[in-house]
């Protein structure tokens, strides 16, 4: 975990709101949500094909966990792995998760944030995703730790969640929520919550005003990513409310996220001629001009919540 000193170095950074301060956190956020009109832009093999090359150099240039990372201003140079593991590490913080409880991770990818929560906290973790192929690396990997780690991995849709009712202590949504729609995503994850139970939540979001210019530049990464949804807070915090789950503190992380896809997209550079010579000149100028502009779009935030199944 995050030593105390950089949590709370990083914490001075954002918005940090309690559940009685929420109000005021849904005055910050917006009052208008992304449609999924974006074109597309990318078939589905070209999607597959794509997505998993771009993990293969994401990994080689940043490490191998492929999310936001955490900096503390312009000047920060962490590098890029250290500073997502920054994220995982505050992310994890606000499971509350401990030994005898049992988390579950939604859209668990490689699986480095399962693992991260079994090792440092005791906790028994399930990681559910349905790329097969990111659930056999989490495998893999999981193996390769501690072998007293309690992980385990399983194909499952988390509309559809194999588990009965009240199974998990607590249950976590990293980055995740764009290829879902957040109501029913909050519905099957509050049904599967234990009464008190935590979810929690980081996501990017759109700030302000969502406009067609702005759909047109980011559009074909999150086509490429198959991305159904980038709804803003108050979105989460209304179909949570309708799943019964409580907000209990809203963290906007903007201002430490901003530059992830922009530091990372220099590191990808050095990778040009590969992606090439994997996927052709013109697969390949597509997939990092659409990173490229993700990257270079102000609107793009990020923020953690914490949410509490009702008793």
């Amino acid at each position: 975990m995050a030593d105390a000193a950089n949590t709370d170095a990083v914490n001075a950074d954002v918005t940090n709101t309690g559940a009685k301060n929420t109000a005021a956190a849904n005055a910050d956020v917006s009052a208008t949500a992304a449609e999924p009109r974006w074109r597309a832009d990318y078939s589905h093999r070209e999607i597959e094909e794509t997505y998993a090359m771009l993990t293969a150099l994401e990994e080689d240039a940043a490490g191998p966990d492929r999310h936001f990372g955490m900096w503390r201003g312009a000047d920060d140079r962490t590098p890029v792995e250290e500073a997502t593991r920054r994220l995982t590490d505050l992310v994890v913080g606000k499971l509350d998760a401990a030994a005898g409880r049992t988390v579950l991770d939604v859209g668990c990818g490689n699986g480095r944030p399962a693992v991260r929560i079994a090792e440092t906290t005791g906790a028994s973790v399930v990681g559910v995703d349905i790329d097969r192929r990111a659930l056999a690396a989490a495998a893999a990997y999981a193996r390769s730790r501690r072998p007293g780690a309690d992980v385990r991995f399983t194909y499952a849709d988390a509309l559809r969640l194999p588990f009965p009712d009240a199974s998990f202590d607590a249950a976590l949504a990293f980055e995740s929520t764009p290829h879902f729609d957040v109501a029913r995503l909050y519905g099957a994850l509050a049904r599967v919550l234990r009464p008190g139970g935590r979810l929690v939540v980081e996501t990017p979001y759109v700030r302000g005003r969502t406009t067609e210019d702005l759909l047109d530049r980011i559009g074909p990464f999150l086509s490429m990513l198959n991305a159904v949804s980038l709804d803003p807070p108050h979105e989460h915090l209304a179909a949570a409310r309708y799943a019964g789950l409580d907000i209990t503190e809203l963290v906007d992380i903007s201002p430490c996220v901003r530059g992830s896809f922009s530091r990372l997209l220099e590191e990808l550079g050095a990778l040009h001629g590969r992606l090439t010579e994997r996927l052709g000149s013109r697969t390949a100028t597509r997939l990092l001009t659409a990173f490229a502009d993700w990257a270079d779009a102000p609107q793009i935030g990020g923020v953690v919540m914490t949410f509490t199944r009702a008793s």
